[in-house]
């Protein structure tokens, strides 16, 4: 009797079949923000935490984009490659959301130690600090009302205004930025902090015409202004950067923000 048994298929072919069912390994990232802060509607409105690829040698051709580095995109571009959920807009996320899926994306990566050198403060010696990524708390107030927009309420010492206060994403930041840069360049003064309290200010005692705002910014008394500063750091989620460490030449002890240099996604091994 004739054996029917089929033949295997060829190897190139049960290559392909193993390489096409290959699933690149995802991770949960909790949002410093857990989905608080943003709007009805968005993809991540009360959402603690965000799926995300691992990097693969396709984002370290992102990070080598010239173009994406030349217009400062380049993270925004890695985030939008490693998001599971494409129906989030990464210049919608909250930036303390962003340090959040950076952080993770370079601790799978490469591993969760970050060595970055750092000039002491009282003797101007230069050290190296290694950060554990994995140890990284978040910073954010919890005692805090929010409304469906994903914003909140601040009430102002001088002026009784009551301000509704939204935090900025990183499309706000775009726009502030190009703002700035349209003044510098027609001879005016930049005005940052001004520019920024019409982005996280949506409304005034319930009015949110842009002008009034705009109004009420430029003529914000300093007790108000500081006040509105301090709320919004408070309130506003985030990886928290600090590291504290001991000069290795004379002993003080050195407290600042872990800075995310050129190498953060590059090790010299």
């Amino acid at each position: 009797m004739k054996d029917t048994k089929e033949a295997p298929p060829p190897r190139s072919q049960r290559n392909s079949v193993e390489a096409a069912a290959y699933t690149i390994p995802t991770d949960l990232v909790d949002l410093p923000s857990r989905g608080k802060f943003y709007p009805k509607g968005h993809p991540l409105h009360k959402v603690d935490v965000v799926e995300v690829r691992y990097m693969t040698t396709k984002e370290e051709d992102v990070l080598l984009n010239q173009s994406f580095i030349e217009k400062g995109i380049v993270l925004d571009k890695l985030i939008e490659n490693i998001l599971v959920n494409k129906n989030i807009d990464v210049s919608t996320l909250l930036l303390g959301d962003k340090n959040a899926i950076i952080i993770n994306a370079r601790k799978n990566a490469y591993g969760e130690k970050y060595t970055f050198s750092y000039m002491c403060v009282n003797c101007y010696a230069e050290n190296e600090h290694t950060t554990d990524l994995s140890k990284l708390d978040y910073r954010g107030s919890e005692d805090i009302q929010f409304t469906d927009n994903g914003t909140f309420f601040i009430d102002l010492p001088v002026s009784k205004a009551s301000l509704e206060v939204g935090l900025l994403t990183t499309k706000d930041e775009i726009e502030i930025g190009k703002k700035m840069q349209q003044k510098t360049k027609h001879g005016l003064a930049s005005e940052p902090t001004v520019e920024r309290y019409r982005k996280i200010i949506k409304s005034i005692n319930g009015e949110q015409d842009p002008l009034v705002i705009a109004n009420f910014v430029s003529n914000m008394p300093i007790r108000d202004s500081r006040a509105l500063t301090k709320m919004y750091i408070k309130h506003n989620p985030d990886v928290d950067f600090v590291y504290e460490n001991s000069c290795t030449n004379c002993g003080n002890v050195n407290k600042g923000g872990v800075p995310l240099t050129g190498n953060f996604f590059w090790l010299d091994d």
